[in-house]
């Protein structure tokens, strides 16, 4: 009886309800839609870097980390067979890390060269995917010195698909070594600061310059199932190689990492922003409530109902008018939110390509879960009841006699 009396009370006033409904559903919508939005950005733009060339977890040799010496390398016999021995990776890459210059006729630019394996390369990273068709492929088997270069370098450099550059590098002995290159690739990531600096070739093309022995690596790049497995499997990659340096993603980019805490911080304050603004709503509404009638509850209080239901009643119709709010915001939110989940949404029209300057992506794809909406709906329901203890006491202080004379 309580709650049908409840339920029945909240539409005698239906514009009041459906301001209260509205407000609630459209905070709650905004809320859910701003953090998605904020963390799909963020989750895109660490999952771009860590294909493209972070990887989840990389390995150095401790001096390497100072000055990229070309002298700091470890032996990757020495890593490869304990990783597949533990099987604590999904996939790993090999790579000599080697800076010089990149020059063409017309110009020539400070970058690193990245020695790898083809097909390890291509199952840590998914740089083979940023080069467009029409810009050629990934280190092809049948083409004799390739380089793969960035979209960004080709501008410099003033060349195009099939031009030929020369990389000049210093050597393990300290001699310089010139080797011409031909571009089989032009690539293009999220990260234009990536972009900038970085160009691919084979290892086996190389490593005969270097002047080092026989299996000689810089890095080892070692992809995970995701990042959750990646929290767990990276404390022992670290004990397993004490003597070297190992990093997952958040220590190789910790600006990366904090903003991805942020965002769970941000996402706390929104939500606290929003609950304010609701509870203040919440009592207000009720409070008119309980003014229009005042007569009504002294009324129901003189005729014998205890005010512990009259109390259950103020609450009940609180919890009615929230529960209804949030699922409207929740039905709003999916329906917006879900679409662009697979679409994205395009920032290019704001800064067109400058955001890439910056290492983030101009389509986010926002995240959403069910998660997010079960704590949502929680703390709504949680922040109505809280704001309608005060007019639920109010309005049990209220003298029967008195609120009948009114």
């Amino acid at each position: 009886m309580i709650a049908r009396l409840a339920w029945k009370n909240i539409w005698r006033n239906r514009v009041r309800s459906s301001v209260i409904l509205s407000a609630i559903a459209l905070g709650l919508f905004s809320g859910t839609y701003i953090d998605s939005f904020m963390k799909g950005w963020i989750v895109d733009t660490v999952n771009s870097d860590i294909n493209s060339h972070l990887s989840h977890v990389q390995i150095h040799d401790t001096a390497f980390l100072a000055n990229n010496d070309i002298n700091a390398f470890f032996l990757r016999s020495f890593v490869s067979e304990p990783i597949e021995a533990a099987g604590l990776a999904v996939s790993t890459a090999y790579r000599l890390i080697l800076p010089g210059m990149l020059a063409s006729a017309n110009n020539a630019v400070g970058i690193t060269v990245k020695g790898v394996v083809p097909g390890e390369e291509k199952a840590v990273s998914t740089i083979e995917n940023q080069i467009p068709d029409t810009l050629g492929a990934f280190l092809p088997d049948d083409a004799r010195m390739p380089i793969v270069i960035s979209k960004k370098i080709a501008e410099k450099l003033k060349v195009k698909l099939k031009s030929k550059i020369v990389f000049t590098f210093q050597d393990a002995q300290g001699e310089m070594q010139s080797l011409a290159f031909r571009i089989c690739g032009i690539y293009k990531t999220t990260n234009g600061m990536f972009d900038e600096g970085n160009v691919f070739v084979r290892y086996s093309d190389i490593f005969p310059s270097t002047g080092l022995p026989e299996g000689a690596v810089h890095e080892a790049g070692v992809r995970m199932a995701d990042l959750e497995t990646c929290e767990t499997v990276a404390p022992p990659l670290k004990n397993l190689f004490s003597t070297l340096s190992v990093r997952d993603w958040g220590e190789l980019n910790p600006a990366l990492s904090m903003s991805m805490a942020w965002m769970d911080f941000f996402g706390i304050i929104i939500v606290g922003i929003f609950l304010l603004a609701l509870s203040f709503g919440i009592i207000n509404t009720m409070l008119m409530a309980i003014l229009e009638r005042t007569r009504e509850l002294g009324m129901l209080s003189a005729i014998g109902m205890a005010k512990g239901r009259i109390f259950r009643m103020i609450m009940l119709e609180t919890v009615f008018l929230t529960v209804l709010g949030s699922m409207a915001g929740i039905v709003l939110a999916a329906l917006v939110i879900l679409p662009s989940m697979k679409s994205g949404i395009d920032l290019s029209f704001l800064m067109e390509d400058q955001f890439e300057d910056y290492g983030f992506g101009s389509i986010i794809y926002p995240v959403l879960n069910a998660k997010m909406f079960v704590q949502m709906l929680v703390l709504v329901i949680s922040a109505g009841i809280l704001s309608a203890l005060y007019p639920a006491r109010k309005a049990l202080k209220l003298k029967s006699l008195e609120a009948i004379r009114q």
